[in-house]
């Protein structure tokens, strides 16, 4: 390989893609492995890589974390409905 290296942009989505399913698998493992053993300690490190990876290709470091569920906003009340 040469000096000059182009790793693409849809290369790199689809990489991050592919890593999701990883950090999925790693917390399903985090989530049953004892605390402090090797296997969670080795499965939390691989999350934090993936995290970084997010960051990297998103600008995101919880790219993959969930966020709580909000409430729409707005008024909400029924058409013809009067507070009383």
């Amino acid at each position: 390989m040469g000096p000059n290296r182009i790793f693409v942009a849809p290369e790199q989505r689809d990489f991050l893609d592919r890593a999701e399913g990883w950090r999925k698998e790693c917390i399903r493992v985090l989530s049953r492995a004892p605390i402090h053993s090797p296997v969670y300690v080795a499965a939390s490190g691989i999350v934090d890589a993936i995290d970084g990876l997010a960051e990297a290709v998103t600008g995101d470091r919880k790219h993959f974390h969930l966020t709580a569920p909000t409430t729409p906003g707005g008024n909400l009340t029924p058409p013809g409905h009067q507070d009383t």
